[in-house]
């Protein structure tokens, strides 16, 4: 039997927050405003970096964009081309901000119903983000990250291995899947190798890394929220590896679901 992802949440003027907007948030930012092109969606950037001039090989920004935030400098050129309200914020991802920037919507404050897409390849962001997690369908996380030349994207809304309360599965539809801190506990546990004085976006200049994995990372994230969107999605997992040319799903089933958080899922 096939399963699918519940969507309900996605259906009416959904909130999506993107998390870190440097290599592959970026493109996930603009590539949602396309996406959701004639509907409504309250869509929110978080990030408290800065563009700098390295940021221009990689990232969705341009020369005039140097020095802004990089959430404002996409929120403002998102809004214009795409004639829609795009918030954000200049501060560290946490469930309850009270300094949102850009347009107030009802319920800016506290993110309720929504969608997280985590483009932030720390353990820092990944905690904060696991941590929002109520545990029911109302909120799910989409996670992003990547090396030089493969990624991961992880689906999921529950971030604590406990006996859940109400069945993941009814018929066909997925309600409860592990959060990807659960399907990657690796992920809150990685220790970054750059030397101490050269951020994370001027490290990854200075490898190998190909020039193009951002975008093929957040191809991916798009794929899945758009199958979200049309409730055909069947993915807890996708890794991409682009020295094979390969995508490998996991699809959400209870055996899935089961082997991840250890217990038994109705």
């Amino acid at each position: 039997m096939p399963y699918r992802l519940d969507n309900a949440f996605l259906l009416d003027n959904p909130w999506i927050t993107v998390v870190g907007c440097g290599g592959t948030g970026g493109f996930v930012a603009e590539g949602l405003c396309r996406l959701f092109q004639g509907r409504e969606a309250r869509i929110v950037l978080v990030d408290h970096d800065r563009v700098e001039p390295h940021n221009l090989l990689r990232q969705n920004f341009f020369a005039g964009d140097v020095g802004q935030f990089k959430s404002k400098a996409l929120a403002d050129r998102l809004a214009k081309a795409y004639r829609r309200p795009v918030g954000y914020s200049v501060y560290p991802f946490r469930e309850y901000d009270e300094r949102p920037n850009g347009p107030v919507y009802p319920g800016l404050i506290d993110y309720g119903e929504s969608l997280i897409i985590g483009c932030a390849d720390n353990a820092a962001a990944r905690r904060a983000m696991a941590e929002c997690l109520p545990g029911d369908p109302r909120r799910w996380l989409i996670d992003a990250g990547n090396d030089t030349n493969w990624g991961q994207v992880l689906v999921g809304n529950v971030s604590g291995r406990v006996d859940w309360e109400e069945p993941a599965f009814e018929g066909e539809t997925c309600y409860l899947a592990p959060a990807p801190t659960l399907q990657r506990p690796d992920l809150l546990r990685a220790v970054s190798t750059r030397p101490p004085d050269v951020d994370c976006a001027a490290a990854l200049d200075l490898t190998d890394q190909d020039p193009t994995i951002n975008q093929m990372m957040a191809s991916l994230v798009l794929q899945v929220v758009r199958r979200m969107v049309a409730g055909t999605c069947p993915f807890m997992a996708l890794y991409l590896d682009m020295d094979l040319g390969t995508v490998t799903p996991t699809y959400v089933t209870p055996e899935a679901v089961e082997r991840t958080v250890g217990t038994y899922v109705e």
